[in-house]
């Protein structure tokens, strides 16, 4: 039993959850996973090596755990149920695996996310009764508390505050963390209740400290700041979380819309809920038979093939059309017939995958040097296959930029330098100089004779600092720039199918000498609960 809230987490980011759950339902669909059935799992398995999701190992002498593990995942985002030892897609897991966007479904599910529920009211992962709380709307509460000043600190406010008193959405369990926060601020540990270890301790772990409970709920915190960021509602610098400037009235709407929306109950009924808590964002109901909803778990195994080597192939390259050499790729690496790759990618994706990839970018700029040529690469494909620009990643050489692009329909070039930082981004005196050197050596490296215009930072986030320093830089060089996070340049993405951008707006957003705002990008979201 757990005193506190609780949420499991085999993957750090939500990004890959789709990709998951299509390797889940392709190796588990419509089979039996029950007690001593290891074949399914194993299968799991097989299928979450293929996609590059799970480390090849000696798998078939650990029992399948690992697939069960990402299946206990997926249940507790409410995107499968089982009913017996048969696992079936709820409608916002079905939604994943046809190829929808995947924002807006995994943003509903984060935020109507409530203890107790059908993942946590039994078992390992068992919450204590005394939560009655949708925990991400309850954070959202606290950021938005006047008397908190806009943030909380992860590893001591979320962590052995929240994650421990948010009992319920009630502004008096609202009140009473705020307070604790105060009181914390002021004393640090000192503050804490004398009985916090024997209240909080987990009867599933070894906790007989409170640096190892601390450590626990650390972990917690992390993964609700890892899923709260994924919605792009808040952003984390340096462990400190606040509200996404510019997105205060959209949260404020989520928390009056989920304070009006009674939790969902039957947590004991596994398929009750699941359905419940299950469904895409605007739909009512979920009244479809067992049949219908195992309907897409009878697709073929070569067609399952297919789409997970095409999603898994989307989450690094920006595909807006499924062309001959996707379908020869894909094709090579399944061994299906090139013919049968392009049947079932026109009629599943056909308009290619854009919006997995730019989940995926999203992720990459957090990944420090893991993911930074990944990142440059990205950032080059995104202005060059959305936006229009000629665009040329030239990362590799230590005194050129990471990306240059060039604007035929607007006369002018630019330079970005994209900075996978895990951390909030900042520029010292050697990025500065840095980016001097480069404004005065564009000609070296232009694309083209278009007189430099602006140049950018693309970021995972970036400090306070930023701003100033932003303006030193285009004072110094007569140059204008901006930086923008990896979340604005997504916004960008989406705003510009609607709406597309000229060059020339693309150049006054990034050329304010200040980090791009989002009421720059004229951005609308829809609800998580419409």
């Amino acid at each position: 039993m757990h005193y506190t809230w609780w949420l499991t987490r085999p993957k750090r980011s939500l990004a890959p959850v789709p990709l998951v759950l299509t390797a889940l339902t392709k190796g588990a669909g419509g089979m039996n996973w029950g007690a001593g059935r290891t074949e399914t799992g194993l299968a799991v398995e097989a299928m979450l090596e293929s996609a590059g999701l799970k480390r090849v190992g000696d798998r078939r002498d650990q029992g399948a755990g690992g697939a069960r593990t990402y299946r206990a995942w997926l249940k507790s985002l409410g995107l499968i149920f089982m009913r017996g030892d048969t696992m079936h897609l709820t409608w916002a897991g079905q939604g994943l695996v046809e190829g929808e966007a995947p924002l807006p479904i995994l943003t509903k599910q984060v935020l109507t996310c409530q203890f107790p529920s059908a993942f946590t009211s039994k078992g390992a992962s068992a919450v204590s009764e005394n939560f009655k709380v949708r925990p991400f709307i309850f954070l959202l509460q606290l950021l938005r508390d006047p008397r908190l000043e806009g943030r909380l600190v992860e590893k001591d406010e979320v962590a052995k505050l929240a994650v421990c008193y948010g009992t319920s959405n009630s502004q008096a369990a609202v009140d009473d963390v705020a307070d604790r926060i105060l009181s914390y601020r002021r004393t640090g540990d000192e503050s804490l209740d004398s009985d916090f270890l024997d209240r909080f301790r987990s009867t599933r772990s070894n906790e007989s400290s409170l640096d190892q409970l601390f450590g626990n709920l650390a972990d917690i915190a992390n993964t609700a700041g890892n899923w709260l960021g994924y919605t792009q509602l808040i952003t984390r610098i340096d462990g400190t979380w606040e509200v996404v400037s510019g997105a205060e009235e959209e949260v404020d709407r989520l928390i009056e819309q989920a304070l009006g929306t009674p939790l969902i109950k039957d947590w004991d009924n596994e398929e009750k809920f699941q359905r419940r808590y299950g469904l895409k964002p605007g739909q009512a109901k979920d009244t479809r038979s067992l049949t219908d909803a195992q309907s897409v778990t009878a697709t073929s195994l070569e067609h399952r093939s297919i789409e997970i080597a095409f999603q898994a192939l989307a989450a690094t390259r920006l595909i807006e059309a499924v062309s001959p050499e996707v379908v020869q790729e894909i094709s090579e690496g399944t061994g299906a017939p090139a013919a049968r790759v392009d049947w079932v990618l026109a009629k599943k994706y056909p308009s290619g995958a854009v919006d997995g990839f730019m989940n995926s970018y999203a992720q990459m700029a957090f990944e420090s040097r893991e993911k930074a040529t990944d990142f440059e690469k990205a950032t080059t494909s995104i202005f060059r296959d959305v936006f229009g620009f000629e665009a040329k990643h030239i990362g590799a050489y230590s005194e050129r930029p990471d990306v240059v692009i060039s604007s035929r329909e607007a006369g002018y070039g630019a330079i970005l330098d994209s900075k996978a930082y895990k951390k909030g981004y900042s520029l010292g005196v050697s990025q500065r100089n840095r980016m001097r050197d480069y404004i005065a050596n564009f000609d070296d490296y232009a694309l083209d004779s278009n007189p430099l215009a602006f140049f950018a930072y693309v970021v995972s986030e970036y400090k306070s600092s930023v701003e100033s320093q932003l303006r030193v830089v285009a004072e110094e060089n007569g140059v204008d720039g901006c930086a923008i996070t990896a979340r604005d340049i997504i916004r960008m993405v989406r705003r510009h199918r609607d709406k597309p951008y000229s060059h020339e707006e693309i150049r006054a957003i990034f050329s304010g000498n200040r980090p791009v705002d989002i009421s720059d990008l004229e951005e609308i979201s829809e609800g998580a609960f419409r």
